[in-house]
């Protein structure tokens, strides 16, 4: 892809043609639908709303997708600091700011920093209050990890907010309106990068990874039906297979029948929706498939030991 600026927007059915591009980050938002990715020869299952952090290394390889929408900001780092070039970011010359932030893969990137500035060095400590360390720290989630793909799944709000940044990075580079276009579009920039750093993506289909693409491809159809009334039915005439096949799949990769996994899978979207939203409980009880609320509470009961009102009071009063 090449381009005489720094930041580039696409926004297209599927993915965008350049998605797998050399010279930029990608920040990818997907707005409906579900895909697989395969990532050295295992399978990765990924619903909307999601967002994706890919840099220039990635080999990005979708391997099957159904209805798929994306926006997609490409940008240089050095849009984000003159001396961010990918030659300077790849020699390692930032990694003090990168490295402790990023060994604690299930510490939230807050929490990460705020482990990067225990027991450092005066000298480190001083770069660490810096504009050079927060400009870093905005690339983490492209750099800062030991992998080229960083995938996150969104609420609905947390879709909408990043969506209406990427549409303001659209009208300042299509109209660029008068001289300050240039700055209004590296302020969006930093605005979209902060909120992955900010911990506001919530990252719950991080270790959801297959080795067997059938019961990649049946845990895609699931997460972009979760709320629909699915039977098993459905899924065997969907993928043309019979129950025996389909659940030694599921019993040999995961260890639980393919219906086991759907109210897994519905029970862990339960979660995050009762932690990081305001829905009530019977629409979170819709939303994930169950047209009756009780039976719902039931079953996220069964998961958790406590119902689904319980579990919302007791995250709302940790608040």
């Amino acid at each position: 892809m090449n381009c005489s600026i720094d930041v580039f927007y696409d926004e297209t059915k599927g993915f965008s043609k350049h998605i797998n591009d050399t010279s930029a980050y990608k920040a990818v938002l997907v707005e409906s639908g579900s895909f697989v990715v395969e990532e050295n020869g295992e399978y990765r299952v990924i619903a909307a709303p999601a967002a994706l952090a890919i840099n220039e290394k990635a080999d990005f390889r979708v391997v099957s997708d159904s209805g798929v929408k994306t926006v997609t900001v490409f940008f240089k780092p050095s849009f984000i600091r003159e001396e961010f070039t990918f030659d300077a970011i790849n020699s390692g010359k930032y990694d003090k700011f990168l490295s402790s932030v990023a060994d604690g893969e299930n510490m939230s990137p807050n929490e990460r920093m705020r482990a990067a500035l225990k027991g450092k060095g005066a000298e480190f400590s001083k770069d660490f209050t810096g504009s050079l360390y927060q400009d870093a720290i905005l690339l983490l989630e492209f750099n800062g990890h030991q992998r080229n793909v960083v995938y996150y799944s969104l609420t609905g709000q947390e879709l909408a907010f990043a969506v209406r940044i990427c549409q303001n990075i659209r009208h300042e580079l299509e109209d660029q309106p008068d001289n300050f276009w240039v700055l209004r579009t590296r302020y969006y920039l930093y605005s979209l990068l902060f909120t992955a750093t900010a911990d506001f993506y919530r990252d719950n289909r991080l270790d959801e990874i297959y080795k067997d693409p059938l019961v990649a491809r049946v845990a895609g159809f699931m997460w972009e039906n979760l709320g629909n009334d699915i039977a098993l039915n459905d899924i065997l005439k969907e993928f043309s297979v019979n129950k025996n096949i389909i659940n030694d799949a599921f019993n040999s990769e995961l260890s639980m029948s393919c219906m086991a996994y759907l109210e897994h899978l519905r029970m862990k979207f339960a979660n995050k929706l009762l932690q990081f939203t305001n829905y009530s409980v019977s629409e979170i009880s819709n939303m994930c498939g169950y047209r009756d609320t009780n039976y719902f509470s039931k079953v996220f009961k069964k998961h958790t030991g406590m119902t689904a009102s319980e579990y919302q009071k007791q995250m709302k009063d940790l608040c």
